[in-house]
């Protein structure tokens, strides 16, 4: 049955934000990670990769090149080399901050030509009353998010235990962490992750992803050894394990049931076919799609019935689940 107007869905449909609010912040920093969930995403997805000394830390590409002011891969530098760095900004995102910026000297300028003709009522109507700082926009952004712009350059490149604390703090549903072990092995990546997750409690909310499915057998076998010899099978739930894919596979519950994982993490163009979705779903299998940016998108992939929407544009989202 149809749901009428308002009625379950925003509940149904999680909210993922890809990489932290990536469609405002830089990717993969903690400043995105804490605005996802100030702007109500349910959920946070990020890349997990290891520096050269064997450390968790979050950032997409395996070189450093596009996200930051680094150059080379990852790999080759150790936590502090790479705390050194600071993240610039993708076009998108560079060209939001650049028109409110804009925006916010033109203002202040209006303000300093005018101030002696101002009635206080006038300058209420410019949003910029000490009442309403922190919420009045400029642009894409809020005042205060603005400032801080203008006072930063650029942000770190965080380790996964910042984030796992930040998370452990926070009522935050479902943390996706990608592990980006396709193109490059990272040796114990998934021995690393799996001790962090339970150092913080977070198994109940972790699902962990990978491209290389090879490395979600892995995680598995390595989980089911734990628990057996700890004695912990009966009592400790198992790791959430999430298969990442690109194109239309054959035959899904078979295939995920083979290497033990419970979600299915497909780029959201192969999953608009409502009897293949339903398939897997009737599996019991949950459909986590990715990178769902454009409103029209999100409603199509709505309609066919996903668990989650992992997107980049968590506001547009959020407005299109309270509309229906």
């Amino acid at each position: 049955m149809p749901l009428k107007k308002g009625e379950g869905i925003y509940l149904r449909i999680l909210n993922i934000a890809h990489r932290g609010y990536s469609g405002k912040f830089d990717e993969n920093t903690m400043l995105a990670f804490k605005k996802a969930l100030e702007y109500n995403a349910d959920g946070i997805e990020t890349d997990v990769q290891l520096s050269k000394d064997g450390i968790p830390i979050l950032i997409h590409d395996e070189t450093l090149d596009r996200t930051t002011n680094g150059h080379g891969l990852v790999k080759d530098y150790t936590l502090d080399e790479l705390k050194v760095f600071r993240t610039k900004s993708e076009k998108n995102v560079q060209a939001l901050k650049t028109d409110a910026l804009d925006e916010m000297k033109l203002i202040k300028t209006k303000i300093v030509d005018e101030s002696k003709f101002m009635e206080t009522e006038n300058i209420k109507k410019l949003n910029l009353s000490s009442e309403n700082h922190n919420t009045s926009k400029i642009g894409a952004y809020t005042r205060d998010e603005i400032e801080y712009f203008q006072r930063k350059g650029g942000e770190e490149i965080p380790t996964l235990r910042e984030l796992l604390e930040f998370v452990a703090h926070s009522d935050l549903k479902v943390l996706n962490l990608e592990l980006k072990n396709s193109v490059i092995e990272y040796k114990g990546l998934e021995e690393k992750v799996l001790i962090m997750i339970d150092a913080y409690n977070l198994r109940d909310r972790v699902i962990v992803s990978s491209f290389n499915h090879r490395s979600l057998v892995k995680i598995r076998k390595l989980d089911e050894e734990n628990n057996k010899f700890k004695r912990q099978a009966s009592t400790k739930k198992g790791i959430i394990l999430g298969a990442l894919t690109e194109s239309i596979l054959v035959d899904v519950p078979r295939y995920l049931n083979d290497i033990s994982v419970e979600c299915y993490h497909p780029y959201f163009p192969s999953i608009l076919n409502k009897a293949y979705i339903l398939e897997i779903k009737s599996a019991g299998i949950k459909v986590n799609t990715y990178t769902v940016n454009e409103l029209e998108d999100m409603k199509k992939v709505i309609e066919v019935g996903v668990d989650s929407i992992i997107t980049n544009e968590i506001e547009i989202l959020n407005s299109l689940q309270l509309s229906i």
